[in-house]
């Protein structure tokens, strides 16, 4: 019988206030956090943790991707996990391996790591888990589109033959962990959050007898599994645990040749939607307050070398034009439809440069969405040469201003 999210979350947080304390004043351990303000204000917070009473989990890693740009960067990050999590197991912090395969046992059943979390068992695992995938809401959700792309706004996965992806020749992914991650037997290998925080009918869990309370969330992909997943940033703070993002040790599936089509790039999209956990999720560590090293940084000129960011074909067109043709905003509007819009002139004006290629990567931060949780539509009215002509692009459409 499938049971409700609501029941689900408040079942779990019952269970997470009747554990045992095993705290001890000499395992205190600071822990430096970020979180911002609806105005987007970050603020530093710092708190006193038991290492003995913190999860890590790891979301997904995949061994491979079918963009080799994120390939690269998975396996960077996890080169710097191994070392992490060398440094967590010291302090006594439980680290979980939570891949994305979903024949989870037929490739690391016979691991210790797998077996440890076998009474516990209850079958919600990678099967299940889409039923109880926690998403955000009204405006939360609407918010941006990088808060759930996969949904909403189908940036991913990239369709086959995206001219703005680094696609290998394979296309399909390998959702098994990467083989980079160094798995020991004190570990825990599992993506059944019952297994993890328990529910109304199963209240035997692995964080209730390990006394957790604190969570820690890292591995791809930020805007996807390492806030929507069952054992998710959301579920796990709504569930009353106090979960934080590791923000150096993670990574975004905002397309890594996004500057084709808009004004940052996979890097900046990846800020952007830290910066959106923050605000309205849960706080954000980086691995700092585990290691005593500094946060690690991808290295962006590495992988610019590696991969080119190949100009738009509209870009090379419009540039070509630049000079030879006069394009001119009359006027512009944002809405659900024509009684029900937002007059988003100026703000065109402000971005508009010239040419008929106008970049905005989203509609709804750049417009500050005047309807949240429904799909929209921008209405543009310009002159070419002066001859008006007018334009509708749907939420989120490149914005290409016809001849």
């Amino acid at each position: 019988m499938k049971i409700s999210k609501t029941i689900f979350l408040i079942s779990v947080a019952t269970i997470l206030f009747a554990y045992p304390v095993f705290a001890n004043a000499a395992d205190e351990w600071t822990v430096h956090l970020r979180n911002r303000n609806k105005e987007g204000n970050a603020q530093n917070i710092t708190e006193k943790w038991n290492p003995k009473e913190t999860a890590i989990i790891v979301c997904d890693m995949w061994a491979f991707h079918p963009c080799v740009h994120a390939t690269m960067r998975l396996e960077d990050l996890a080169l710097v996990m191994n070392k992490v999590f060398d440094k967590a197991r010291e302090k006594g912090i439980l680290i979980i391996f939570a891949p994305s395969s979903h024949d989870i046992d037929k490739y690391y059943g016979d691991l210790p790591a797998r077996k440890t979390s076998a009474k516990y068992r209850h079958g919600f695992g990678n099967e299940k888990h889409w039923d109880f995938w926690v998403h955000g809401r009204g405006g939360e959700r609407e918010f941006s589109h990088l808060a759930f792309p996969g949904e909403k706004d189908a940036i991913w996965p990239l369709p086959n033959g995206d001219p703005n992806c680094f696609e290998s020749k394979d296309k399909t992914p390998d959702f098994r962990q990467t083989k980079i991650l160094t798995i020991k037997d004190c570990d825990i290998l599992t993506d059944d959050f019952v297994e993890m925080i328990g529910n109304k009918d199963h209240n035997e869990c692995l964080f209730k007898e390990r006394g957790i309370k604190n969570v820690i969330l890292m591995g791809v992909h930020t805007d996807i599994c390492v806030i929507g997943r069952p054992f998710g940033c959301r579920a796990m703070k709504m569930a009353g645990y106090n979960a934080v993002l590791c923000r150096d040790l993670t990574d975004c599936s905002w397309n890594c040749a996004s500057r084709m089509k808009g004004t940052f790039d996979h890097f900046r999209g990846l800020d952007k939607i830290v910066e959106y956990i923050e605000t309205y999720i849960c706080p954000t560590i980086t691995s700092s307050d585990i290691t005593g090293n500094k946060p690690f940084k991808f290295d962006e000129e590495k992988y610019a070398k590696a991969f080119p960011i190949p100009v738009s074909p509209n870009k090379k067109e419009v540039e070509k034009e630049r000079g030879k043709i006069n394009v001119e905003i009359i006027n512009a509007y944002y809405g659900i439809n024509e009684n029900n819009r937002k007059d988003v002139t100026k703000k065109i004006k402000e971005i508009f440069d010239g040419t008929r290629l106008i970049q905005i990567d989203s509609y709804n931060a750049t417009f500050d969405d005047p309807f949240p949780g429904t799909v929209k539509k921008l209405w543009i009215k310009y002159k070419i040469n002066n001859e008006e002509k007018s334009q509708t692009f749907n939420e989120n459409d490149e914005i290409l201003l016809k001849r």
